[in-house]
Parts: C-alpha cells; sequence; structure tokens
C-alpha cells in the first residue's frame, strides 16, 4: 500500500502569498502576481519560477533556481486541465468531481497527488503520493492559477452590468 503525505497551505489576507505545511511546520511558500499569473514558489531547498506565457493560447514555462527551463504547462480552456510537460514525465490536471471543487494530478500510471481548497479557497490541503518538491510546488501553483481564472470569469458579469 502507498504512503501518502498530507500537506496544506493558507493565503495571506491579500492572498498573493501562500505558505506550504506539512504537519505544522512551514515548508515552502508561493508568491504570485495576480494580474500576469505568475508566481515564485520554494519548498525546502529547491525554488521555481514559473512565467504565464501567450494570450490566446495560454501555457505556463516551469523553471528551476538556476533560470534553466524545466518544463512547461499547456492549459485546455475548454475543460480546464493542463497538461505539465517535465524533461523526463507526462502529467495531467484534470478536476476530480463535476463542481471542480477537487483537483487531481495524474500520470499513466494514476493518481499522484490531489488538491482539496476550501469554500473559500484561501487554504485547503495536497495529498500527494509523490513527496516530490517540483510537484508539490506545481500543485499550489495550479490551484493558486485556477483560483484566480474562475475569479476572473466571476467578475465577467459584474463589469458587464456596470457597462450597460
Amino acid at each position: 500500500m502507498e504512503k501518502r503525505s498530507i500537506y496544506s497551505w493558507k493565503n495571506n489576507l491579500l492572498g498573493n502569498k501562500s505558505n506550504l505545511y506539512n504537519e505544522d511546520t512551514m515548508i515552502g511558500s508561493l508568491e504570485s502576481n495576480d494580474w500576469t499569473l505568475d508566481a515564485n514558489v520554494s519548498i525546502r531547498s529547491d525554488q521555481y519560477s514559473f512565467k504565464n506565457k501567450g494570450l490566446f493560447n495560454p501555457y505556463t514555462e516551469i523553471r528551476n533556481k538556476y533560470g534553466e527551463l524545466i518544463g512547461d504547462i499547456e492549459y485546455n480552456n475548454w475543460t480546464g486541465g493542463a497538461t505539465i510537460s517535465l524533461i523526463d514525465r507526462k502529467y495531467k490536471w484534470s478536476p476530480r468531481n463535476m463542481w471542480m471543487s477537487t483537483w487531481k494530478i495524474e500520470n499513466e500510471q494514476g493518481q499522484i497527488a490531489e488538491v482539496n481548497p476550501s469554500a473559500m479557497g484561501n487554504c485547503g490541503t495536497i495529498e500527494s503520493v509523490d513527496n516530490n518538491e517540483l510537484l508539490l510546488s506545481i500543485s499550489l501553483y495550479l490551484q493558486k492559477r485556477t483560483a484566480i481564472m474562475y475569479s476572473m470569469v466571476a467578475l465577467v458579469p459584474v463589469f458587464v452590468i456596470l457597462l450597460f
């Protein structure tokens, strides 16, 4: 039977920084720019940057602490899912249920991480089989990006009403 680790995250008041915990010990953080969807993640001694590219066919570059490109994330705007391509592996990010309230990362062998945001989205848990800092960073980044994208979509009707 595989051992699963449970991590938790909590956002600051402004939502631009998330701290990642293993039990009660802070092991990392994500700092984001909500307007560009860019972020920097530090977990233990590893650091990664996520740089959003493209407007109509968006993708995100993943770079290590030395600035080397180590992967990318391509988004499927229709399903909300994404394909994560790393140097030697591919993963899928997709909703775990029809309400898109829980997300998962899978490889060819099956699910390796599950992301469960709280109802307010300001905290949540990541349950992981593969205790890999890069995959934890990607999980934290994709959760944040998904929350921002859904917030933007929810604001569209408000802007339309204000314009008329």
